[in-house]
């Protein structure tokens, strides 16, 4: 099973430059707002996606930790059988010790 973290922000999709025929003004409507940022957090397999989490703002370790907790081990089962293997990156919010 993959674990990982990813952010979006709606006005990352905004462009800034465009191309057009040489001497031709285009026209293009720049809008830029206050968009919130928002984290995903997506737990999956060879099948698809096992768990889907998205958070208003950043991830923490605290948060990380909830979602694996709660959404991912209940998923899992013993070593070898599916899912019992866990993979991610060493992001600064996958290390934290656990009781």
């Amino acid at each position: 099973m993959f674990l990982d973290e990813s952010g979006v922000n709606l006005s990352l999709s905004h462009k800034t430059h465009a191309w057009g025929p040489k001497g031709q003004r285009i026209p293009y409507k720049v809008t830029y707002g206050n968009h919130e940022n928002f984290s995903l957090l997506p737990a999956m397999n060879v099948d698809g996606y096992l768990a889907v989490n998205i958070y208003k703002g950043g991830v923490n370790a605290a948060t990380f930790e909830q979602f694996v907790m709660d959404e991912v081990i209940p998923k899992c089962s013993p070593f070898p059988g599916p899912n019992s293997v866990l993979i991610m990156d060493n992001a600064a919010i996958h290390h934290q010790q656990v009781n």
